[in-house]
Parts: C-alpha cells; sequence; structure tokens
C-alpha cells in the first residue's frame, strides 16, 4: 500500500510559498485572511504548493462505481484524476474492494493493521463510526489539518453553518473531508412508470393512493407474470439493502401524513412506525401485495436479483431517479415518465421528499488514516476539490473537451451526452466524478 513516501522531508525542507487554491490551484496552510505565523512558541505550518515539485503518491481505499467500471479499470482512468495529477502532482493509487465484499474487506484491512494513506466511505463501514476510528487509532480528527491545509473547504463550512454540524461529531471531532451540496438540491428520487405500460392502461399518470392502485391493477392484468412495482432501487452499488418492502424515502408513505422513520411535524419529531396512521400503510400495502401488486419474492432477493428483474423489463414501476431508469432501458427503447409522490386525496399536498443532506454521502467522505506519512499533502489534494477549478473539474470535466461554457453556463458536450460508446451512466464517472468529496 505504501509507495514514493520518502518525499515529505525533502518538500517540507523546500518551505514552499503559500498561496490559496482559490483562483490558482494552489493550497495554503491557513484559512483566508489569517498570516500563518503562529503565536509565540508554536511552529508555523509548513506550507504546499501546488503542482508539488516531485511527485507524490497516496494510496487510497475506495469503492470502485460498478458503471465507472465498464469504462476505466480504475479511477485514474477518469478525465477528472488524470487532470488533477497534472495540476498536483499527486498520484493516487487506487485499492478496490471486489463488489459485494465492502464490509467483509474493509474488516480485513482493519485486521491487518496496514492502512493506505486514505479511506473512502470509512466512517461509514466502520463498527461505530468515525469517532471511534478516531478514538481507536485508524483515522486521523482532521479538524488542525483542515484549518491549515483546506482552506477552501473551510470557507465552504463556514459559508454554512448546516454542512459545518453535518461534517463534525457530537465531540468536535472531523474523521472524514465529505461532499459538499452547494445548493439545496432538487429531488433526484422518486416513483417511475414504464410510458408503455402506463399508455395501455388508458389512465394518466397517478397522484393519489387509489389512483396508483388503479394504475398497478390495470399493469398487473395486461401483464401476469409482472411486478408492476418495485420499491427503493436508487441503482447505486454503494447501497446497502435488501428490497425488503421497506419504502424508504417516504415515496408512498408520506401520503400517509408520516414518514417512514425519523421525520419532522412542526417543531416536534415524530417516528412513523409509531404512528397510528402507519396502520393504514401497513394496510395498503398488504392489499397491494395480496393482489400481487408488488413483488413477491421481495424478502429473498438481494441487490442483484432486484436489479435483474428490473433489467428483465418486468417492472412496471420502480423508486428510482428518472434519469436512471431512462438510461438503463434506452438500448431496449423502453421510456420512464416520472410522477409525483403520491398523495391521500386530490388537493392534498406532500410534506416530504428524498433530499440529500449538505454533506452528502457518507459513503464518498475520505477520512485519513494514522499511517498516511504525509497528512498534510492528503488534506491539501482532498481540498482542491473545494476551489473554483476543483469545483469544475468534478463537476463538469474538462472545458473546451467535455464541457464548454454557453451564456457563463456550462454546458456538457456531446462527448458525454450522445457518446455511443460510453453510456451516461458510466460518463459521470470517465468525463467528470460523480463521486469523492468536492463541491457538488
Amino acid at each position: 500500500m505504501k509507495k514514493s513516501k520518502k518525499l515529505l522531508a525533502a518538500m517540507l525542507a523546500l518551505g514552499m510559498v503559500a498561496t490559496s487554491f482559490a483562483g490558482c490551484g494552489t493550497a495554503a496552510p491557513s484559512s483566508a485572511g489569517t498570516s500563518g505565523q503562529g503565536t509565540p512558541g508554536e511552529e508555523s505550518p509548513k506550507e504546499i504548493v501546488f503542482p508539488l515539485e516531485e511527485k507524490v503518491t497516496l494510496t487510497m481505499w475506495a469503492q470502485f462505481d460498478l458503471n465507472a467500471s465498464k469504462v476505466m479499470s480504475d479511477y485514474n482512468g477518469s478525465r477528472t484524476f488524470e487532470e488533477l495529477e497534472k495540476l498536483t502532482n499527486v498520484h493516487i493509487e487506487f485499492i478496490a474492494p471486489a463488489q459485494g465484499q465492502q464490509q467483509e474487506q474493509f474488516n480485513l484491512m482493519l485486521a491487518s493493521r496496514e492502512y493506505p494513506d486514505m479511506v473512502m466511505g470509512g466512517v461509514q463501514w466502520y463498527q461505530g463510526g468515525g469517532d471511534k476510528a478516531i478514538e481507536d487509532g485508524v483515522f486521523m480528527d482532521l479538524t488542525d489539518l483542515v484549518d491549515k491545509y483546506a482552506p477552501n473547504y473551510t470557507a465552504v463550512l463556514e459559508a454554512n453553518p448546516e454542512a459545518m454540524k453535518e461534517v463534525k461529531s457530537d465531540t468536535g471531532k472531523m474523521a472524514a473531508v465529505y461532499p459538499i451540496m452547494k445548493e439545496d438540491n432538487l429531488c433526484w428520487h422518486g416513483p417511475v412508470l414504464r410510458k408503455d405500460w402506463l399508455e395501455e392502461t388508458g389512465l394518466d399518470v397517478p397522484q393519489t393512493i387509489a389512483e396508483w392502485e388503479e394504475v398497478l391493477t390495470a399493469m398487473k392484468e395486461n401483464h401476469p407474470d409482472a411486478v408492476p412495482l418495485v420499491f427503493d432501487y436508487a441503482g447505486l452499488p454503494n447501497v446497502r439493502f435488501k428490497d425488503n418492502g421497506t419504502d424508504t424515502y417516504g415515496v408512498f408513505i408520506s401520503a400517509f401524513g408520516i414518514g417512514p422513520n425519523l421525520y419532522r411535524d412542526g417543531d416536534t419529531v415524530k417516528f412513523g412506525p409509531a404512528d397510528e396512521k402507519f396502520d393504514a400503510y401497513l394496510e395498503v400495502m398488504n392489499r397491494w401485495y395480496e393482489k400481487g401488486l408488488i413483488d413477491k419474492d421481495f424478502p429473498a432477493r438481494d441487490r442483484d436479483g432486484i436489479s435483474s428483474l428490473i433489467a428483465s423489463g418486468q417492472a412496471g414501476c420502480i423508486v428510482a431517479s428518472i434519469d436512471y431508469a431512462n438510461t438503463l432501458f434506452s438500448s431496449q427503447g423502453i421510456e420512464f415518465v416520472a410522477a409525483p409522490y403520491p398523495v391521500m386525496n386530490e388537493g392534498d399536498t406532500c410534506e416530504y421528499r428524498a433530499n440529500d443532506w449538505w454533506a452528502s454521502p457518507t459513503g464518498n467522505a475520505v477520512s485519513v488514516t494514522t499511517q498516511c506519512e504525509n497528512p498534510e499533502i492528503a488534506v491539501a489534494w482532498l481540498d482542491y476539490a473545494f476551489s473554483e477549478e476543483g469545483e469544475m473539474l468534478y463537476n463538469f470535466g474538462v472545458e473546451g473537451e467535455t464541457y464548454t461554457m454557453e451564456d457563463g453556463q456550462p454546458v456538457f458536450t456531446d462527448l458525454v451526452m450522445n457518446n455511443p460508446d460510453v453510456p451516461l451512466e458510466s460518463a459521470i464517472f470517465k468525463y467528470k466524478m460523480h463521486n469523492f468529496p468536492h463541491l457538488r
């Protein structure tokens, strides 16, 4: 796991001149507005300027996305990381656990007591979370390092108090650098229906629970061997769940005026399954199950089984991203249409929807291990993604190649959007970078 780690002493001895990442692609050891001189008796932090004069290699344990694996051998095949290496002179050696064995291989890595420099998703995989990993001496508390070597990330957090709360534990520790949403995101996840099957029914896109039951029943009559509704399919390989009938995002349960777990009702936090309205929701779901409107075999299906069911074209409706659904089935000529979250009665408003946290998701947060010999460089490298240049590189790729500016707005080129050799679900990894901490 350790390669090219003998450069720290030489680089620190160079006493590089500090400038900020923002605007010029370099990192300063302290946030904007501070001199970096330190207080009397304290050693001033050494300064890091990108690109480094000599290449440094950092190792990172990171789950390799299935869609990315279709078009590259590891994340270094992404234009984002190709360009990032040129800009920083930092090479990332990726260590990818086998698909479906992430937890097992993460535990084996811990048991070996030999850690890479960085771990993506460690706060998710570590039993007890980030604080426990810090307490056990596996991950570093990044609080001071972020303050000194991540001015862009610091500025983003200071401008967004909610994000600041989410990246720190209750004890005030930072176990990882997180992706940060730049703005409140749109609802990217909800119910979608096969357009052709919906048209066969002669019905409109359902709005209420009763209309949904009518549409699903008609689909079952038209396609007796099919599954009208498959719950909660994120289409993401790092989502760990079985299709156990849980309405994780509250798509259907919200129509009953409650959430699937803890939810906020005004200024009160409530637990949906403890509410009497949950009984009414279960009655409807049981009726749908008995009528064959929900997958009869859902208790036995793992993620691969759900994927196979959907990919076979035997699902009438799924709960997923409309973009993902249409991309998945574009080669089969199957088109999906989006539906709003259902309500109980016509005219009701839905008060619940899928929404990312400001600092999200934990599976993409990157921790620095205690065995990293260049933690300052690791944190400064992570910080680049939150600079102006880094933001564009991660979100859109390389200007003139993967996107162009039109009327002041970035627009993806046909290389990304209409590439016959690279489907869109893979293009978001090859020509930009959908994963890893950055300003999203």
